[in-house]
């Protein structure tokens, strides 16, 4: 064992005498509820006002819905036009394909006429012998 270390055992047992209150595990214990009181009183104290904004907002009751509204709605109706640049682009690009492209590009089907698929029912299809007999390789 080196000069500088400890016994495991004395280690474990500082250990467990801190937690247990011990000489000083009270002293640190009291050091943080103190620091936590300390935080919460500041932050109760409003330092940056938060909280007399949350109390005012709370009771402020309907004489404060109008000048809300109008923020929510403002901010609701000019949401989308952070996406402008990207419609723009999007609708650039479509346009200028089209051009290339032209009726090619986009088409509606009318070319080739469709038949719909021949009807088929659904007994003969049941009474097919392929349905009930094993495949071949699973045998």
């Amino acid at each position: 064992m080196s000069a500088g270390s400890v016994p495991s055992g004395e280690k474990a047992g500082a250990t467990a005498e801190a937690e247990e209150g011990g000489p000083g595990g009270e002293a640190r214990r009291k050091r943080i509820v103190g620091s936590a009181a300390a935080e919460f009183q500041r932050a109760a104290t409003g330092v940056d006002g938060q909280r007399e904004r949350s109390m005012s907002l709370n009771s402020e009751g309907l004489e404060g819905l109008v000048p809300r509204a109008k923020v929510l709605v403002s901010l609701g109706g000019t949401f989308f036009l952070a996406f402008g640049p990207l419609i723009i682009v999007i609708v650039s690009l479509f346009a200028g394909v089209y051009l290339y492209f032209g009726q090619s590009f986009i088409h509606d089907g009318s070319n080739k006429p469709v038949t719909p698929p021949p009807y088929i029912k659904p007994y003969e299809l049941l009474e097919d012998d392929r349905i009930s007999r094993p495949p071949v390789d699973v045998l």
